[in-house]
């Protein structure tokens, strides 16, 4: 599944529209429209994973814009760019007819004081008739790979445990550590009951930002999600999920 008919298909359901980061097709007008009405946003390949062609887009004060990111083939891209040269790099073949999926979609600044982006994990397993939350984990980017906006372990960044997250690194105190918890475990689990009417599956991994109030917002549903991260953090928790899945 694309990633704009996986928002087309949560933007139906009341319960997660209001955690969904406005998202549209990649077009030339439609970089312009976002790039008037939000000063950072993403453009990202419609079908790509483990963080290849996905860039950060932070608007100029002039007719200049910073693009951060990796391309497909996961090669690091820096560059100041006009309007019309971003378009022409993640469309190079238009003049061919030949055009890329891509979408681009509002920043959330899911970040830290420090400027690391972050994001939560959430794996959920359809178990017993009903979904269930399996685990969660932090993956939080490196110092060194901050400015390109994406946090992704396959794209360097460091995996922890949510509890360290909350407490350590966002200074929550318990009871809003709780709070938090309860709703990224809510919203990830309605967004899999959307995603299961149209596509159903055993098991989706969400991963889930938070703004600048600290509100979950859904960034992605992998509908095949690894879980690798659970073996750093908990091998105990991963040999959990890996039971469950071969029983599913």
């Amino acid at each position: 599944m694309g990633k704009l008919e996986q928002y087309r298909l949560l933007n139906t359901s009341q319960l997660t529209t209001r955690c969904l980061p406005t998202t549209a097709e990649y077009s030339l007008k439609n970089l312009e429209l976002f790039l008037s009405k939000f000063d950072v946003i993403y453009i990202k390949h419609d079908t790509s994973g483990q963080g290849r062609g996905v860039f950060k887009v932070t608007k100029g004060q002039n007719k200049f814009h910073t693009l951060k990111g990796f391309s497909m083939q996961g090669k690091a891209v820096n560059q100041k760019l006009t309007i019309e040269q971003i378009h022409k790099l993640i469309q190079p073949f238009e003049r061919l007819g030949k055009f890329n999926p891509y979408i681009i979609q509002e920043g959330i600044q899911s970040v830290l004081k420090s400027g690391q982006p972050f994001s939560v994990r959430v794996h959920v397993q359809f178990v017993n008739g009903q979904w269930r939350v399996a685990g969660m984990y932090a993956m939080i980017s490196t110092e060194q790979l901050k400015e390109n906006g994406i946090a992704n372990n396959y794209r360097g960044s460091k995996v922890f445990t949510t509890q360290e997250l909350m407490q350590h690194y966002l200074k929550l105190k318990p009871t809003k550590e709780r709070e938090l918890l309860a709703k990224i475990r809510g919203i990830s689990i309605r967004a899999s009951e959307a995603m299961a009417k149209t596509y159903p599956s055993r098991e989706y991994g969400i991963d889930v930002g938070l703004n600048e109030y600290l509100n979950p917002m859904i960034f992605e549903v992998n509908t095949t999600p690894s879980i690798r991260g659970f073996y750093h953090i908990d091998p105990e928790l991963w040999r959990d999920i890996v039971k469950v899945r071969k029983s599913l």
